[in-house]
């Protein structure tokens, strides 16, 4: 109970000292903003820019103060970051020429990046692309800034992948990548572990990867990589997400005799979660 309330209570501290920056629309802290975001369940907005900078100003005055943009920035965590002042920061993202505008989850994964002057009719459909609520994700990605481990990153990654399936087709790469950014990482923090049985973890972390092919509907794929895995070597412990994904992926291509040898293996829940796969990829 004491880690739970510590947890949310950085965010209530966080979302008490910020209100003032919020009331002028840009807010200036990076990580403040990042901690609004998992509290709010917003993505973070992110405008790169500099007092010198020419377009920079434009778009301050012909996109970002129209009452249209405004009102979808309130969809948002919007931070603006001076690249004179943050120079280890804009250099983290590659920041090489401004206007550089993110879209970033709570814990600093890029979504979407663009670098160049956008006109306001370009302004508006990008936020409108991605004016999604991440209240799904909220509990994983509150625990992966507290605490980024193994186990955290690949179960936000997991929560990544299946948000997917309920996402419009047309931004479910963007957040399979945030998705496979939370896989590598996991791949890290596994290799720098002392954990027992680490070929049975890498099995897994193996799997979600042929599961983004899946998601992503790259079935022949996702049979190529699970071909390359001997159904013998896979642990009990993976043995359910295994039968899934081979299901899956021959349901994709329509082969149902091949599929019907694994329906019997699997679990209600898989059965559920591939009739949502199979119905978002249809």
């Amino acid at each position: 109970m004491f880690t739970i309330m510590k947890k949310y209570s950085i965010l209530f501290l966080a979302i008490l000292s910020i209100n003032s920056a919020i009331a002028s629309n840009w807010m200036t802290s990076f990580e403040d903003a990042k901690k609004l975001a998992m509290a709010s369940d917003k993505l973070v907005l992110v405008d790169f820019w500099a007092i010198w900078c020419g377009p920079c100003k434009k778009m301050d005055t012909e996109s970002w103060s129209k009452d249209e943009v405004k009102m979808l920035m309130e969809n948002y965590v919007p931070v603006q970051i001076d690249i004179d002042t943050n120079k280890d920061l804009a250099s983290q993202y590659g920041v090489k020429g401004i206007p550089y505008i993110f879209i970033m989850d709570g814990n600093g994964k890029v979504l979407y990046n663009s670098m160049s002057y956008k006109r306001k009719d370009e302004v508006i459909s990008l936020l409108n692309k991605y004016a999604i609520k991440m209240s799904f994700l909220k509990r994983d990605l509150l625990n992966y800034y507290q605490n980024s481990s193994f186990i955290t990153s690949l179960r936000l990654a997991s929560k990544y992948q299946d948000f997917c399936l309920h996402l419009n087709d047309e931004i479910v790469p963007d957040f399979l990548g945030i998705s496979h950014d939370y896989i590598k990482d996991s791949k890290k923090y596994l290799k720098d572990s002392d954990i027992e049985n680490k070929s049975v973890y890498e099995q897994k972390i193996e799997l979600f990867e042929i599961q983004e092919k899946i998601i992503s509907n790259h079935p022949e794929k996702a049979l190529k990589m699970l071909k390359k895995i001997d159904a013998k070597d896979i642990d009990k412990n993976n043995q359910s997400f295994y039968s899934f994904l081979t299901y899956t992926a021959y349901k994709q291509i329509k082969d149902e005799e091949n599929a019907s040898k694994w329906k019997n293996d699997l679990l209600e829940s898989y059965s559920n979660k591939s009739d949502l796969i199979l119905k978002h990829s249809s």
